[in-house]
């Protein structure tokens, strides 16, 4: 059964790759190690280092491929922003809530002058307020104040 489409490069697509020859050699090396086309200590004399530093070296490639494969979050990532950019949005965010603070005082302004009869009196006797409880003493008090403008006001 013969394949279709183009046929597999194998070790050359390390050609088209940016970096250094060495780089290139190493990296074409340890492909073909695990494809099993040439084995460990093969590479190793051609490479000229031993067992051990091949396989730290091919476990490094290895991991860094694998790291480079997760998943990642979609987009470009974030920009962190200048402070100077930060102070700025804050600075614009208070000028904004402070301007519909000042509408908002306006518009209280407004009402007061249009309609006084909403305003709240301002009450001087706290013992005349709704819900207080008078004592006997205030009470007294209270019927003497009445007593004397009682007095006071007939002529």
């Amino acid at each position: 059964m013969a394949r279709r489409g183009r046929k597999p490069t194998g070790t050359n697509l390390v050609e088209h790759l940016d970096g250094s020859e060495r780089a290139k050699t190493r990296l074409k090396a340890i492909l073909e190690t695990l494809s099993g086309a040439r084995s460990i200590p093969e590479v190793c004399e051609d490479l000229g280092i031993n067992e051990s530093m091949f396989h730290r070296v091919r476990s490094e490639v290895l991991q860094t491929a694998l790291e480079r494969l997760e998943p990642r979050p979609l987009g470009r990532p974030r920009q962190e922003s200048p402070p100077e950019e930060l102070r700025l949005a804050e600075m614009e965010e208070e000028n904004l809530r402070l301007q519909m603070e000042l509408k908002a005082a306006e518009v209280r302004r407004e009402l007061a002058e249009k309609l006084p009869r909403l305003a709240k009196p301002q009450n001087t006797n706290p013992a005349t307020e709704p819900g207080k409880k008078t004592t006997a003493r205030e009470r007294k008090r209270l019927r003497k104040r009445l007593q004397r403008n009682k007095n006071h006001s007939k002529p």
